[in-house]
């Protein structure tokens, strides 16, 4: 071959392989603080909101917004990723979380029927005067089509003027809160959500919702995890029309408080609505104000199908109580109601809405050693292994379908003979539980506790105890939430 020949195919194979090759990703930077317009660039940045909502990013790019900044309007940044090459929204530079005010448009951050975004290190706010139908971050899917891969992680989000009363702001209220996923119109969808260790607070409306579909056509890969939820006025965390959404390791507290504080109607600490197999586990919920008749740590709410599941959470001083099944509160699903290996510390109430489900409510603590008991089961029920401390007025229910087996009662009287037995469980430290999962050591048991290996076997009893010790499938368990030697 000759020179020239040489030369003419080694070109032909460069310009080959940059046709295959993807295209180079593209960084865009904001610097709100910035005098001069700028052109995106890190040494030049845009210096607007503006600037950067008309600009249309694609799959690889990322958008970076300055630490320690601060700029005012709506951040509602164009085009989509893809699952390998999501675009990424984050910071640069050293200092604070830059903060996007929304300064009480209806929300700060703003997503429209856009694919692969991932959210991360940034501060919204969105304050007003007055409350309103207003939200923090908000990604919305309302064309008619499947939207896929919303990824929103350590982010801070605070001090959003959201409305507070549901009772006569029912519309505003359900689509206010910290962040807000509406995938409910049009027969949309969202797929593959993932909400994780954010901090939310002084929020009205709620904490974080997540609406990802309708109930027959439910949005999946739905998660929730990690995030610290504190002083919002509302709900902790929703999830609604999702197919095996997990909520796990999420904290709770102080729902009904703060800033932007409940003035009407109902809402629950973490719960699930039109739901397929929804799985709430490993949470804390504490301290929530009392809304008209909620206000309950978690709530299997209507239209929930399979399996609704409750386990390994804790909560404590909730003026609602433990839980609630409002499955007559809509559209009934039937889920059946698990609700297991759970500490309820001064948390004396159970409120049921709804006959058509069975619930099966096992190896629980319920610690109410000052508060008088207020629980409602449905009319199918089966309460075992529980450890029940309460007054001497209280009293538990009975009748219909409502079965007690092997469970342990102090200073409580037996609903039926055949509940279980009476007597001090023998608790290491009970009533000394704080806010977090780890501080609840005081319900373990001592070395000659009746509860020791006295329960009755429970079928499917998902194997393990509060503190993630063995329960066997042929071997009596424990009665209560902990199954490990005395101690």
């Amino acid at each position: 071959m000759t020179t020239l020949g040489a030369l003419c195919y080694s070109s032909a194979i460069a310009l080959v392989a940059g046709l295959i090759q993807p295209s180079l990703a593209a960084n865009i930077y904001l610097d709100c603080s910035s005098v001069a317009t700028g052109n995106g660039s890190e040494s030049v940045p845009f210096n607007s909101l503006e600037k950067v909502n008309q600009a249309v990013l694609h799959a690889g790019d990322s958008l970076y917004i300055k630490a320690g900044t601060a700029c005012t309007g709506i951040l509602s940044p164009q085009g989509n990723g893809t699952q390998d090459r999501p675009i990424i929204l984050t910071s640069y530079g050293d200092g604070p979380q830059p903060i996007i005010n929304g300064s009480g448009a209806a929300e700060a951050v703003r997503l429209n029927n856009q694919d692969y975004w991932d959210i991360s290190n940034i501060a919204v706010i969105n304050p007003a005067s007055s409350i309103a139908w207003r939200r923090g971050i908000a990604a919305t899917s309302s064309d008619g089509t499947v939207h896929y891969g919303l990824y929103i992680h350590d982010v801070t989000v605070y001090n959003v003027a959201g409305e507070t009363n549901k009772a006569t702001q029912s519309d505003a209220y359900i689509a206010s809160a910290g962040i807000l996923v509406n995938g409910t119109e049009n027969t949309s969808r969202y797929d593959d959500v993932q909400i994780y260790n954010n901090t939310v607070y002084d929020c009205g409306g709620g904490g974080i919702k997540v609406r990802v579909g309708q109930m027959d056509n439910r949005g999946k890969e739905t998660h929730v995890y990690g995030n610290y939820i504190s002083y919002v006025g509302g709900d902790g965390v929703v999830i609604s029309y999702g197919e095996y959404p997990l909520i796990e390791k999420n904290v709770a507290g102080f729902l009904g408080h703060g800033k932007y504080p409940y003035t009407g109607g109902n809402f629950a600490g973490i719960w699930v609505l039109g739901c397929q197999d929804a799985v709430m586990r490993f949470n804390v919920v504490h301290d929530s104000l009392m809304s008209d008749i909620d206000s309950e740590a978690f709530d299997c709410d209507w239209g929930n199908e399979g399996t609704c599941t409750v386990e390994y959470n804790y909560s404590h001083d909730n003026a609602g109580g433990i839980f609630l099944n409002c499955d007559g509160c809509g559209t009934p699903g039937g889920a059946r109601q698990i609700v297991r290996y759970n500490i309820f510390q001064n948390d004396c109430r159970m409120y049921s809405n709804g006959d058509g489900v069975q619930m099966d409510f096992y190896n629980n603590v319920i610690y109410c050693p000052e508060k008088e008991f207020e629980i409602a089961v449905p009319p199918h029920a089966n309460l075992s292994n529980n450890i029940w401390v309460g007054t001497a007025n209280s009293t538990l229910p009975t009748g219909g379908s409502i079965e007690w087996h092997a469970n342990l009662f102090e200073t409580v009287a037996m609903p039926v003979k055949t509940a279980g037995s009476t007597g001090d469980p023998r608790f290491i430290d009970p009533g000394t539980g704080k806010d977090s999962l780890d501080s609840v050591g005081g319900y373990k048991l001592h070395f000659g506790s009746p509860a020791l290996g006295l329960g009755a076997l429970i079928a499917d009893n998902g194997g393990r105890d509060f503190w993630n010790n063995k329960v066997s499938s042929v071997k009596r368990p424990s009665i209560g939430a902990y199954n490990g030697r005395g101690l």
